[in-house]
């Protein structure tokens, strides 16, 4: 397996996290996996109002994002 194949697959168990956290259609899974793939996890994150989401998922990804960003300033300390 190649790095990407495994990033793909990495991206993949992402996107099916988030689905189950937020139930996401299968239409947005996908979006979010192409975003993934174009721009990583991170950025999608950093870029996630410019991307087009509905509304209520936006306002979903922003609350895990933001649950994220707490940890990753504690030094990932709970």
């Amino acid at each position: 397996m190649n790095l990407n194949e495994i990033r793909n697959m990495e991206y993949s168990k992402c996107v099916n996290l988030l689905a189950k956290l937020i139930d996401l259609d299968d239409n947005t899974k996908e979006k979010i996996y192409k975003c993934f793939q174009c721009m990583g996890i991170k950025n999608f994150f950093i870029n996630l109002e410019s991307i087009d989401l509905p509304l209520e998922t936006c306002e979903k990804l922003k609350s895990i994002k933001s649950v994220v960003e707490m940890f990753d300033e504690e030094g990932g300390q709970a």
